[in-house]
């Protein structure tokens, strides 16, 4: 019986050390949740799935406690090395499409024609312009916090997202859709 137990143990800590060692490549301690392998960086959550779609997303709480979030930043590959999509939504309260920037210090960006819904009546929209989309990660990777305003249902609203672990989230992202874990 105690071979047997001591045979258990050491398979078990061989594979969690393998898994350890696969998660410390990319440079975070990682959890599997929704299909999905995920890791924290500051405030920013990086995810990526196992088709190869990641992102890194900060995500604003809802107060009322009716949605999950309120607001939400993306910023996602879709697939490894593919371009990256810089995405906003909200769920309360809801966008309306019209008038909307996104500001960084030192940076205000009017995204107009280029921020379109993900499908028609969303509250869901993405930066369509690869060049704005390339200026927009530069920015976020260079601050600490980034406000949206748009028109809502119920008149102008704005919200602010820190970018702290944005950077080390996205390079951990690049790390994973480049095979090293």
């Amino acid at each position: 019986m105690s071979r047997l137990l001591t045979a258990t143990a050491t398979v078990a800590a061989l594979l969690s050390a393998g898994a350890v060692q696969a998660a410390d490549r990319c440079g975070a301690t990682t959890h599997m949740r929704f299909g999905e392998t995920r890791a924290y960086f500051g405030d920013t959550l990086a995810a990526c799935r196992p088709d190869g779609y990641c992102s890194v997303v900060v995500a604003l709480p809802d107060p009322s406690g009716h949605a999950a979030w309120r607001q939400q930043l993306r910023v996602a590959r879709p697939s490894p090395g593919a371009d990256y999509l810089v995405e906003l939504a909200a769920a309360d309260p809801m966008p309306v499409t019209g008038a909307m920037n996104f500001t960084t210090p030192g940076q205000t960006v009017d995204p107009g024609p280029w921020l379109v819904p993900t499908s028609p009546g969303s509250n869901e929209f993405r930066v369509s312009d690869p060049i704005l989309t390339r200026s927009l990660v530069s920015g976020l990777r260079r601050q600490r916090i980034a406000r949206w305003n748009y028109q809502s249902l119920d008149g102008p609203a704005e919200a602010y997202f820190s970018l702290m672990g944005m950077t080390a989230a996205l390079n951990w992202i690049d790390c994973r859709g480049a095979g090293a874990d």
